[in-house]
């Protein structure tokens, strides 16, 4: 029943952020790449743009999909671990 109440609230989450993605319309008038390839030198210092987008410009975007990677890989070891309730585990 738990697991249930969990993968809905994952579900609800997910339509939410789909929802809110399509409300929000893109402003973009020029290329992004057009402003990175002659900024990115300028603004971080990296001699490579690729270095730049990386390490600098989506720098978050890169803790926090590490971070969801560890996040998913104990969950799973937890609901493998802890299959039934009602069982013991024994190693």
């Amino acid at each position: 029943m738990r697991r249930s109440y969990i993968g809905l609230f994952i579900f609800f989450i997910a339509l939410v952020v789909i929802y809110q993605n399509n409300l929000i319309p893109l402003s973009v008038t020029k290329p992004i790449s057009e402003y990175v390839i002659k900024n990115a030198y300028t603004e971080t210092g990296a001699p490579n743009a690729v270095t730049a987008i990386y390490l600098f410009y989506r720098y978050y975007d890169t803790l926090f999909e590490a971070l969801m990677l560890l996040f998913s890989i104990i969950a799973v070891i937890y609901m493998s671990v802890h299959e039934h309730e009602g069982d013991r585990y024994d190693e």
